[in-house]
């Protein structure tokens, strides 16, 4: 089968040299101190906290948390990171103002106005707990919290505490990219923030999120979430299903998302999502590391085993000027079923043909993983595999027997640590009165 040619984007030049950070000149005494670190200091970084000694072999001096479970604990990570080099930022999780909803679907009410003191206080027994600590890099209140008045009127009473205990701490807030409505009020009701995060996905939403930001806020800025484009910006099926984007695409648009960070004059460095195997929605979307489950593993599980993908290794060279040593991962650049788009609607139990194309940097032999996941779920959800663990260019899996919406989803991996995938959304429709299904020696999943 004919390969796409892939040597324009796999050629990851060394990128030009970040802008140099400067301390803007209008700033006040006390946030030219506490900034005065970023101009010999740029956030090169993850959002995860796993695995640090292998995050310092790879360029990474920065992770950012989502919450501070308890002081003991979070003073155990930075203890961990300080002995091999890397800062953290520590974040407060933070609900919304008014309604919420938990991870199980249920959906509870906050209110900043009568509880905000309350959250002020706690947040500081944290901080005082955790004290001066040396891998400290900033804090983060909260995270993709609605910019509502009540919320950064309360988060601006947390940084005023946390200055005038530790002046030279920095404090920061996120946002979902840089709209003007939000930034105002970030500067309306929140101005004791030092830094703002922005998150951003997709090289556009990236540059135009840098720019709005450079525009609009003025000020330091890092980029704390982002990656390639996500679901809401993907193509789908005619039942809604969001399609996947190449993985050569993937690599050649996070390198200009670096490119753009390391252009911005205000911008202190980034912390890319996400470090580790995501098992919301679908693996291919945002992981850095692929899971050889792809129902991925609990918090708790070894992280050597995971396999370092084409889009990490994107991150490798950008932080150290060179690829990754010993091995590079393959990256697949054909998933399909034979049939083309009207393959995608089959029949309870047929047997459906698909094809795989894939190229590795080093030449090692790649072989092809195939499994069936529940695309109605959110998150990762295997029904059927591992399948066609081959190294043939094409492989036969049969459908499902019961209908539903389904994604094909394969690994190309060079058993060497090293792996890409992507997915193909199908369907299995409720029979039609009088259809017989087909039958078939296949494997059912």
């Amino acid at each position: 089968m004919k390969l796409i040619p892939l040597l324009g984007l796999l050629c990851l030049a060394v990128s030009s040299p970040a802008q140099i950070f400067t301390v803007p000149k209008d700033s006040t005494e006390p946030e030219r101190k506490r900034l005065a670190r970023f101009e010999s200091f740029q956030i090169r970084g993850v959002c995860g906290d796993r695995d640090l000694e292998r995050l310092a072999s790879l360029g990474v001096n920065t992770v950012r948390g989502y919450s501070i479970p308890s002081v003991k604990e979070t003073c155990a990570k930075l203890d961990a990171a300080h002995r091999v080099g890397i800062k953290m930022v520590v974040s407060e999780w933070m609900p919304h103002q008014g309604k919420n909803k938990g991870r199980d679907g249920s959906s509870w009410d906050f209110d900043y106005n009568t509880r905000g003191e309350s959250m002020v206080e706690s947040l500081i027994a944290k901080v005082e707990g955790i004290g001066d600590h040396p891998a400290l890099l900033m804090w983060g209140l909260g995270n993709e919290v609605h910019l509502d008045e009540p919320y950064l009127r309360v988060v601006n009473r947390m940084s005023e505490e946390i200055h005038r205990r530790f002046p030279h701490h920095l404090t920061s807030l996120t946002v979902v990219n840089a709209k003007e409505p939000a930034i105002a009020a970030i500067k309306a009701f929140a101005p004791d923030i030092d830094v703002l995060g922005v998150q951003s996905y997709s090289r556009g939403a990236v540059r135009g999120a840098i720019k709005k930001t450079e525009l609009l806020w003025g000020k330091p800025f890092y980029m704390s979430e982002f990656n390639t484009n996500g679901p809401w910006n993907f193509g789908a099926t005619a039942w809604g299903v969001p399609l996947d984007e190449p993985v050569a695409k993937k690599v050649s648009d996070l390198k200009d998302c670096y490119a753009a960070i390391d252009a911005s004059p205000l911008c202190l460095g980034s912390t890319i999502f996400l470090w580790g195997h995501a098992t919301t929605y679908r693996p291919t979307y945002f992981s850095l590391l692929l899971d050889p489950d792809p129902n991925g593993r609990p918090k708790s599980s070894a992280y050597d085993h995971l396999l370092l993908t084409p889009q990490a290794e994107v991150m490798i060279e950008h932080f150290t000027g060179s690829p990754p040593k010993g091995n590079r991962a393959p990256v697949l650049t054909n998933l399909a079923f034979d049939g083309g788009e009207k393959a995608r609607l089959a029949q309870p139990g047929e047997v459906l043909t698909i094809r795989f194309a894939a190229e590795d940097p080093d030449g090692d032999p790649i072989e092809f993983v195939t499994w069936i996941l529940d695309s109605s779920a959110r998150k990762t959800t295997r029904v059927g595999g591992p399948f066609a663990q081959t190294s043939a260019a094409h492989a036969e899996i049969a459908a499902p027997a019961t209908p539903g919406e389904y994604l094909l989803m394969t690994y190309a991996h060079d058993r060497r640590g090293g792996a890409s995938a992507s997915t193909v959304p199908f369907k299995v429709p409720v029979p039609v009165t009088g259809d017989v299904a087909p039958t078939s020696s296949a494997a059912q999943p």
